[in-house]
């Protein structure tokens, strides 16, 4: 899986070097950005397209990795919650059988005075039954 990343983010650099190689000319060229409202007015000086390009792709990624950042976090205080709850019913669960056992062991030694058959036996036994 490694490699699979490597390998993409290997090609997703390429693409965007050839990219910036193919466009220079539109990617220099002076861009200047203004903002005008309720009676501000605010204008930026003149910079080439490509800077506002890259800040653009680097707000992008930090803005992505902020929210992930915020979900993992969440996920793992659901996780931390669900897990006390099971810990929680496991102790629960324990206790009940605790007081639903008995208190005194029962006392096989009439069961194991009952003779049992061999399984030879047994098995022959079942198979004269199926012969019927």
């Amino acid at each position: 899986m490694r490699v699979i990343k490597v390998l993409f983010l290997l090609a997703f650099f390429f693409f965007c070097m050839l990219f910036f190689v193919q466009n220079t000319a539109i990617l220099e060229t002076p861009l200047l950005l203004k903002i005008g409202a309720f009676g501000f007015h605010a204008e930026t000086p003149a910079v080439p397209f490509y800077v506002v390009l890259l800040l653009a792709f680097v707000a992008g990624g930090l803005f992505c990795t902020l929210y992930f950042l915020a979900e993992k976090v969440r996920l793992a205080t659901s996780v931390r919650s669900l897990q006390n709850k099971v810990n929680a019913m496991e102790k629960q669960l324990a206790q009940k059988r605790t007081v639903a056992s008995p208190i005194v062991a029962p006392s096989y030694a009439a069961a194991s005075s009952v003779a049992t058959p061999p399984a030879a036996e047994v098995v022959a036994g079942a198979d004269k039954k199926s012969e019927a």
